[in-house]
């Protein structure tokens, strides 16, 4: 599963809208591999996200 199939799993997620066939495609994955790269994809998209809140928030008070 390429890192970009990850992202877009993560994204979904978030959304909370994802189909079941890719769902089962992420949960094979995570039999396979483990759980970690969608953790580490997934503390990675909520840094940027509060990074680009913050920088937004600051932006518009200035």
């Amino acid at each position: 599963m390429a890192i970009i199939n990850i992202i877009k799993s993560v994204l979904s997620a978030f959304f909370g809208v994802q189909t079941n066939n890719k769902f089962n495609a992420d949960e094979k994955f995570i039999e396979k591999h483990g759980v970690k790269y969608f953790l580490i994809v997934g503390f990675i998209m909520i840094f940027l996200g509060l990074v680009m809140l913050s920088i937004l928030v600051n932006y518009i008070l200035n």
